[in-house]
């Protein structure tokens, strides 16, 4: 299935998204710098099972104008819960991918009732002092670690983006606090990660597992940060099984 750039209002302002299929909405939100387009192995997989997914490039990203130093996540936040009013979808399973995941901790802890389920795919986020530190060797090791062929689609999309921004967006997501946001997810949750992720450690994870209260753990062995991409059919195979075993009823128009 082919997918084409689509084009919203949210807020007086354009917004990009892709989307394909139908029935349950689950709304994936990008990693740092990346756009709809890095997740083009999804969208049949989605659509055949009966699922309608849809990638927002987020403000700043792809299309999507934005600041030029960079969101933090309730900004995107901000955006997310617009852009879903803005298609008319009124509950959906939330999909965070890298940094992606701590934006969608705010939407669930902001609108629960936006948020039938959240799948927090290789989250940062991790408390400490030097956090951002062990993120920025995670991310030199996955560069080492992961296919040419990813790092040829990660650089699709970073050769359009502005240091500025990467670097304002990374930084400011550095400064949220994650961990007192995660006793307010009240939907069920599936952290899904790969075994050989360098950024989304086991200790983080465990300590996310635990601390929010409906929250499982799936790992891909051999999977790293770029799963979605690196590993699309155990990506796409987990999460749907995962949207299917909580299905959104009674919610006309979602």
């Amino acid at each position: 299935m082919s997918t084409t750039l689509r084009e919203v209002d949210v807020r007086g302002r354009p917004a990009s998204y892709r989307e394909s299929g139908s029935g349950t909405v689950a709304i994936v939100t990008a990693g740092l710098g990346l756009t709809s387009r890095f997740y083009e192995e999804s969208y049949d997989a989605f659509a055949a099972a009966g699922i309608r997914l849809v990638i927002p490039d987020l403000p700043g990203w792809g299309e999507t104008p934005g600041p030029h130093t960079g969101l933090h996540p309730a900004d995107t936040a901000d955006f997310l819960i617009a852009f879903a009013s803005a298609l008319g979808i009124r509950r959906a399973v939330w999909i965070g991918h890298s940094l992606g995941a701590q934006a969608i901790v705010h939407v669930a802890q902001r609108r629960p009732d936006l948020a039938a389920a959240l799948v927090l795919v290789g989250p940062t986020g991790a408390p400490g002092r030097f956090a951002l530190l062990r993120q920025a060797w995670g991310l030199a090791v996955e560069a080492r670690r992961t296919s040419m062929s990813v790092i040829g689609a990660v650089a699709r999309e970073y050769v359009r983006t502005s240091p500025a921004r990467y670097i304002g967006t990374w930084l400011r997501h550095g400064r949220d606090r994650l961990m007192e946001r995660l006793p307010a997810i009240q939907c069920p949750t599936l952290i899904l990660t790969g075994d050989a992720d360098p950024v989304a450690r086991p200790e983080f994870v465990e300590l996310l597992r635990h601390r929010i209260p409906h929250a499982s753990v799936e790992w891909v062995r051999g999977g790293t940060h770029a799963l979605p991409r690196g590993r699309a059919d155990d990506f796409n195979r987990r999460v749907i099984a995962f949207v299917q075993r909580n299905p959104i009823q009674g919610v006309p128009g979602v």
